[in-house]
């Protein structure tokens, strides 16, 4: 972690807009307050990605709570599979193209919130061009802070990659288990039937029931008994160890991917009421600079300006001889 925040802090100095992008499936669990200490009020745009995947309703009351607490902070949720929203990320980059007409952005993240696969959704959108970005459903592809991608013509965009930068330690562990049944721990450091366990709990809890049909529990009916619903699940995908057995970790393994895939429904595993999201931004440190470009020049954009002067300069001269 301590490498991850020290190649991102070593770059911030080149960078106009950090774009902070979270799990909406876990909008409150997805966030690492030790980027507050390395972002500081360097402007931000917060992205909560996999909006597909979460409970549609729970979009308002996290807008409202920004407008309250953060309105100079620009929120937009995404789906980067079918490219939702991303004109509105490079629109808002693209207002930062003034006094200078490039812009530099660095999307930071917890890890597997989907930071590569906005990269490639905003390289898509906004010149043409395919993957600049490795992606993966396992977190942790992206090691090291990696070279600058364009994302926009006019003005020109780039954008940093940065890899995933987990919480030392979670110490709650409801909040653990939110982190790893959406993929930010892998797998094999976590307990699959644990999971699949806190998976079923939720899923009971909000009344999605119709698991009990699609893996054949007894007369279809819920179960709390992850035990049970493992063996249906089992006999329904055949995962039979040796000796005969139903095999219930890869049985696990099955229910965690259904879930990740949205196929048992879009849930949002974090409580976005009025009451949860005043305590989560009292308690959160954010700060709360304007995106918005100031009207003068800091020192760091007047070299930048004149560097591109000069390229621009010696084009001409390369030209006209």
């Amino acid at each position: 972690m301590a490498k991850g925040l020290r190649l991102i802090s070593e770059r911030l100095n080149s960078v106009d807009l950090v774009i902070e992008v979270r799990d909406a499936r876990i909008p409150l669990s997805s966030v690492n307050p030790n980027f507050e200490k390395v972002v500081g009020k360097r402007p931000r745009l917060i992205v909560y990605n996999k909006s597909d995947l979460s409970d549609p309703s729970s979009k308002q009351p996290l807008l409202k709570a920004f407008s309250k607490h953060a309105p100079s902070t620009p929120v937009v949720f995404t789906n980067c599979q079918k490219d939702l929203n991303i004109r509105e990320i490079l629109k808002h980059a693209a207002q930062l193209a003034h006094p200078i007409p490039q812009v530099t952005l660095m999307v930071v993240g917890m890890p597997n919130v989907g930071k590569s696969s906005l990269i490639n959704s905003l390289r898509r959108v906004g010149v043409g061009k395919g993957k600049a970005a490795a992606t993966g459903a396992q977190p942790g592809i992206t090691r090291t802070v990696i070279g600058t991608v364009k994302v926009l013509e006019d003005p020109t965009v780039y954008l940093i990659d940065t890899p995933g930068v987990m919480v030392p330690y979670i110490e709650d562990p409801v909040r653990s288990l939110k982190v790893a049944v959406t993929g930010g721990i892998r797998d094999h450091l976590s307990d699959e039937q644990v999971m699949a366990d806190y998976i079923l709990y939720r899923l009971n809890e909000f009344g999605a029931y119709d698991y009990a049909t699609w893996f054949n529990l007894p007369d279809h009916q819920p179960t709390n008994s992850i035990d049970d619903l493992l063996k249906g699940v089992a006999k329904r995908i055949g995962a039979i160890a040796k000796g005969g057995e139903l095999d219930l970790t890869l049985a696990a393994k099955f229910f965690l991917k259904q879930y990740r895939a949205g196929k048992l429904g879009q849930f949002t595993l974090d409580d976005v009421s009025p009451a949860s999201l005043e305590h989560f931004f009292e308690t959160q440190s954010m700060f709360t600079a304007s995106s918005n470009q100031p009207a003068t020049m800091s020192r760091r954009q007047e070299k930048k300006a004149i560097k591109l002067e000069q390229r621009r300069k010696a084009r001409k001269e390369n030209q006209d001889s």
